[in-house]
């Protein structure tokens, strides 16, 4: 068999699978609300999430969806010349490790590495280096009734040092709520 019709098959099962497990898991969107740091910061998060790969293992599953959201932070910073507010827009792949389900809950754990774009360089008293950024994601949860989620997340923004300086964004506190098709 060529090279191209390899691949071309290759790509075939690959958009078969997608849609296999697409038909089997929903998608979503969720609302977050959370606080941090730099400088009392508030972060508000909207999200949706297209299902990307289901696998069975032992005592559970792990989940992947595909991660879009926007994200809007403010703080409250000493001097009046400082940034106060921006915006975050970020695409990432959320990998999940859910538990088998209890009555109808579901408990879960959560983590994701992607990039994001700030519509800014600086927030606050910090000097991000640059607008990009990856964000990193981790969290627990729980599905109930395999429609409602309820997340507590901590979000982490840097530039992985690619643009000094690399101050940072925690959002340490971020509680998620979430709506699944």
């Amino acid at each position: 068999m060529k090279i191209g019709k390899k691949i071309t098959a290759i790509a075939f099962a690959g958009l078969m699978h997608s849609i296999y497990v697409q038909a089997m898991l929903s998608p979503g969107f969720s609302f977050s609300y959370g606080y941090g740091k730099p400088d009392h910061l508030i972060a508000y998060r909207l999200s949706w999430q297209i299902p990307w790969f289901e696998h069975a293992v032992h005592y559970g599953n792990l989940l992947s969806y595909w991660n879009f959201s926007f994200n809007y932070c403010t703080v409250s910073p000493p001097a009046r010349q400082q940034v106060k507010q921006f915006g975050i827009i970020a695409a990432a792949p959320i990998f999940y490790w859910q538990a088998r389900a209890i009555q109808s809950m579901q408990p879960h754990l959560a983590f994701s590495i992607g990039p994001a774009l700030l519509s800014r360089s600086r927030l606050g008293h910090r000097n991000l280096g640059g607008r990009f950024a990856f964000q990193d994601l981790i969290g627990v949860g729980c599905l109930f009734s395999k429609r409602i989620s309820l997340d507590y997340y901590y979000i982490h923004y840097s530039n992985a040092h690619l643009f000094p300086p690399n101050q940072g964004i925690d959002v340490k506190q971020l509680v998620s709520f979430g709506y699944y098709f």
